[in-house]
């Protein structure tokens, strides 16, 4: 694409970017850099009236000269419970205008579901967080296909947090789109939205520029071309400039006050405006509101109360006045001087009040300032009752549930029915889109109105269902008050089920699981069938997921487990549910028939996917990983493809997680950081949201430290091994960071034995899951404790022949052959070793045993069959990565008279994970497009990845890959 700006526009010709030449200049850099594809983000940030919105007026009209598709929104104060209102106002146009052959490209692909993002049916089914996002991401892709786009958005401090999530989205994608974002926010104002839009405004990509106030040269300037009277008294400007402090907006009211009133600007008059102060607007508003009739008063707080772009026709209504008197009002508040035309909407058609078949007249105040000093000087009580004829208003015209909700929540309940279908209504609209955090808004407003006495409980279901997501502490305030409300042992064991899942994301305590025995041992006294039979094993799985997240009720699961395990033995997924937690508890302890109950759990397909079921299916797989099931990881590749699917954060923050881990075990050290880092992301999402540490973030940071210190990343280990967590998850890693290090041995030994403690405690045996005695043993070792230290590697060899694995047994031979007393021992001790790793699917464990197997048999005299063995474990590390065991096995290599071969710097043995993911789907015929929506990158990834590629492989062509690859 060859689109540029032409050379910058003068700003001081436009009083309102008198000394914005350099707010003007960046943004026109940053349209010219999205013309050549380098996407780029501009923030203004300032006090309201700074000028902020001129310099995107400015960015919009530069754009559309320079031929870039130009989108644009403006968040308001009403609408920021409309889930995604920003991203709709923004690409709604842009579908509403489009030909069907245009709508189809801009929908193809992934983009197809930002449909029903942006138009949901009634009867839509509910987009999962990720898939909405991803979507809408693809949207703008297909939207910039043939011209750059500008997405410019104002009054970012307002914007709905859907919406904020999805720019979130996409900033650190934009520098690989022809993409520019100038978005504009308040400095002094963050609305409901502080943590997001903190996030959004401070990420990285955003250049941040902040208007300063004009001087009082360029005050004087902007007096004079505003009023058009030539030179204006120094005097009068100083007075203007101190009572504005130079702030644009307030000096464009005071100079229309002076117009309006004829006011000489002289010495003299100077006087005029000292009172005004840092509120001029406020009290210029109302020097104005005071002057008007009754029904331009009525129609001022008519239009304040419905928002930007309302109908003239319904401002009308609103006010108690006909059409013709709202023109006539229209003129006497000030047009188009303090209201000016709306913008139209996607979906106004004919049948207008306008005339011009452009759909209805819309109206607006010219900044929120002004519609915020009118409102804020209606009282309250009128303001509330406003809103309330102003949803009706809205659903008589529309029927829009989220528009009409927004009025809801600011209306003063009245024990209304028909409200609380209302806002049940926009409640589910939003969940459909992927918004449930802000149809919470819309029930807990509902439970406010309040509901009929019979709705009361299911309405507290539903915003329980809603907050589990980004509140799960409130969500289980909503169910305890459910919980006490509830009649019948089904219903409660139900509510039971639900407080119990979200106490394995929160502090679980005594009471949650306390309310989960009290909901089982009701359900035995009722005979509810079937239902309450999978009811009851449903909330027998999940005592034992909150067990597993806290010390609540460890102690008395030994004496649980048989009584549970017959339980199990039922059909139905809530008996599967059950056999995914013994199955999970089993394997804690080292049992060896966990696996085969965690494979008939997977068995079947009664687990279907979902929020509810992603922990047991999680942990089930989890099971499969450390008993080395070859079929565990296809298991998770297929989750992982669905959870994609689904778009959901919640189950790809646990598959993520689960599947670095098994990556990580399989030795591919690449892929595994990449599901470790999106897990990990994915957690601190949660953990912004209230969610507590130790259930997915310390999980994630173990899997993702342990990868970096195999690939030589001990730094960044250490980083990300940092912080507080449990012993039992972060201990182990710590532990073997601090022997990579070589840190003092008694460090490392206090280390691995405070994990073995804290592991104890839990009833955590399995050597498979926490691994602690292999590091303080060589620790101990190194003190010259070494009786101590093979009394720990007896142990741990006894403990993983128990368990079956053959990582755990392997890794403990290893360890007995370090401590050995005579070579002899030690050799046969590594050759056992080496031969229980070789069917093992660990290969860098393998690997590791071959080393120390080839540097024993150089030291025995054996050197050919040493060079052997160390070929074998440099080819294995070399292929995972594992850049410290490659290096160690060179070495030995080359004490053993071998020149061990380099890392491969060309062919196919060079591609990294990612690069070869990408040459395999482009040899199988892929375009760079699908490639990018296979992988979730963008289309200009593809473009860099596959230039390295072809540089790696000597080729110059697409048609050519195939080949090479088999190379």
């Amino acid at each position: 694409m060859s689109v540029e700006p032409g050379p910058p526009a003068t700003p001081a010709d436009d009083p309102a970017l008198l000394e914005r030449g350099h707010e003007a200049a960046v943004l026109d850099g940053a349209l010219a850099a999205s013309a050549r594809g380098e996407g780029t983000a501009v923030l203004l940030e300032g006090v309201a009236g700074i000028g902020k919105s001129a310099l995107l007026a400015h960015a919009r009209e530069r754009g559309r000269a320079a031929g870039a598709r130009v989108l644009t929104a403006r968040a308001t104060e009403l609408e920021t419970a409309f889930a995604f209102g920003v991203v709709r106002q923004l690409f709604e146009p842009l579908l509403a205008g489009a030909s069907p052959e245009r709508r189809a490209a801009l929908l193809a692909g992934p983009a197809l579901t930002a449909a029903a993002v942006l138009e949901p049916g009634p009867d839509a089914a509910v987009i999962g967080d990720f898939a909405a996002l991803n979507s809408l991401l693809w949207l703008a892709v297909n939207a910039a296909e043939d011209a750059p786009l500008l997405l410019a958005v104002d009054d970012l401090h307002w914007c709905d947090p859907p919406s904020l999530r999805w720019l979130a989205f996409l900033l650190p994608r934009l520098a690989e789109l022809p993409v520019a974002l100038a978005a504009a926010a308040r400095s002094d104002e963050t609305g409901d939205s502080g943590p997001l839009l903190n996030q959004v405004a401070t990420d990285p990509a955003f250049t941040v520029l902040r208007p300063r106030p004009l001087g009082r040269v360029a005050a004087g300037r902007f007096l004079a071309r505003t009023l058009a009277r030539g030179e204006v008294d120094p005097a009068f400007v100083r007075a203007c400039h101190d009572a504005t402090a130079g702030n644009p907006l307030l000096l464009r009211e005071l100079a229309r006050a002076v117009r309006e009133q004829d006011l000489p600007t002289d010495a003299a008059h100077a006087g005029y405006v000292v009172d005004l102060g840092p509120h001029a607007v406020a009290r210029l508003v109302e020097r104005r509101r005071n002057r008007l009739g009754p029904r331009a008063q009525r129609f001022a707080a008519a239009l304040a109360v419905l928002g930007d772009d309302a109908p003239l026709a319904d401002v009308a209504a609103l006010a108690g006045i006909d059409p013709d008197t709202a023109l006539r009002c229209l003129e006497e508040i000030g047009y188009p001087g303090t209201v000016r035309d709306g913008e139209a909407r996607a979906g106004d058609d004919g049948g207008d009040d306008g005339g011009d078949g452009r759909g209805p007249r819309r109206v607006r105040y010219v900044h929120p300032l002004i519609r915020a000093a009118v409102y804020t000087a209606v009282p309250a009580a009128e303001r509330a009752r406003l809103h309330r004829r102003a949803a009706r208003l809205v659903e008589a015209r529309t029927g829009d549930p989220a528009r009409i909700a927004a009025h809801l929540l600011h209306a003063a309940p009245t024990g209304d029915p028909h409200t609380v279908e209302l806002l049940r209504r926009a409640a589910d609209r939003s969940t459909a889109v992927g918004a449930p955090a802000e149809a919470a808004v819309f029930l807990h407003r509902a439970l406010e109105e309040p509901p009929p006495a019979a709705e009361r409980v299911p309405l507290l279901l539903e915003l329980a269902e809603a907050a589990i997501t980004e509140d799960i502490a409130g969500a289980a305030g909503h169910l305890r008050t459910a919980l006490r409300t509830a009649s019948g042992p089904v219903e409660r064991a139900r509510i039971a089920a639900l407080l119990g899942e979200a106490a394995t994301y929160v502090q679980p305590t005594g009471q949650a699981m306390a309310d989960l025995e009290e909901a089982v041992a009701a359900l035995e006294r009722e005979d509810g069938g079937v239902p309450a039979q999978d009811l009851r094993c449903r909330l027998a799985a999940t005592m034992l997921f909150t067990a597993f997240a806290s010390r609540a009720g460890r102690g008395e699961l030994p004496e649980r487990m048989p009584a549970l395990r017959r339980l199990a033995e039922r059909e139905g997924p809530g008996a599967r549910m059950l056999d995914c937690a013994i199955a999970y508890q089993d394997a804690m302890t080292g049992r060896p028939d966990a696996a085969e109950r965690a494979r008939r759990a997977l068995s079947g397909g009664l687990l279907e996917t979902s929020e509810h079921t992603v922990t047991a299916l999680a942990l089930a797989l989890a099971v499969l990983l450390l008993a080395e099931d070859p079929g565990a990881m296809p298991r998770l590749d297929a989750l992982m493809a669905d959870a994609r699917r689904r778009g959901s954060l919640r189950i790809l923050a646990s598959v993520s997680t689960v599947r670095a881990r098994g990556r990580l075990q399989a030795g591919q050290l690449a892929e595994a950081e990449s599901d470790a880092r999106e897990g990990l992301d994915a957690a601190r999402i949660y953990e912004r949201a209230g969610l507590r540490t130790t259930v997915l973030g310390p999980v994630v940071r173990a899997a993702l430290g342990d990868t970096l210190l195999l690939r030589g990343e001990l730094d960044e280990a250490g980083r990300v091994l940092r912080g507080e967590g449990p012993a039992h998850l972060l201990g182990g890693p710590r532990a073997r960071l601090r022997l990579a290090r070589g840190d003092a041995p008694e460090l490392v030994a206090r280390d691995a034995l405070e994990v073995g403690r804290a592991a104890g405690e839990l009833g955590v045996l399995n050597p498979a899951v926490v691994q602690w005695r292999v590091p303080a043993a060589l620790a101990l070792h190194a003190e010259g404790r070494t009786e101590q230290a093979r009394e720990l590697v007896a142990e741990e060899l006894e403990l993983a022949r128990g368990w079956g694995a053959p990582a755990p047994v392997g890794r403990a031979l290893r360890a007995l052959a370090a401590l050995a007393p005579e070579r002899n021992g030690a050799l046969e001790l590594l050759r056992e070793s080496v031969a229980v790793l070789s069917g093992s699917t660990a290969l860098l464990e393998r690997a590791a045993a071959q080393a120390d197997l080839g540097t024993a048999l150089q030291a025995a005299g054996l050197g050919a069959e040493a060079r052997s063995v160390l070929r074998s474990a440099l080819d294995t590390a070399d292929r995972c990565g594992a850049r410290p065991l490659a290096e160690r096995v060179r070495a030995a290599l080359r004490a053993a008279g071998a020149r061990p071969r380099r890392s491969a710097l060309s062919g196919p043995g060079a591609l990294t994970p990612s690069e070869l993911r990408v040459a395999e789907l482009a040899a199988a015929g892929a375009t760079n497009r699908v490639v990018a929506q296979q992988l979730f990158i963008t289309p200009k990834t593809v473009e860099v990845h596959l230039s390295r590629i072809y540089r790696k492989l000597g080729i110059s062509a697409r048609a050519q890959l195939a080949d090479a690859l088999r190379d």
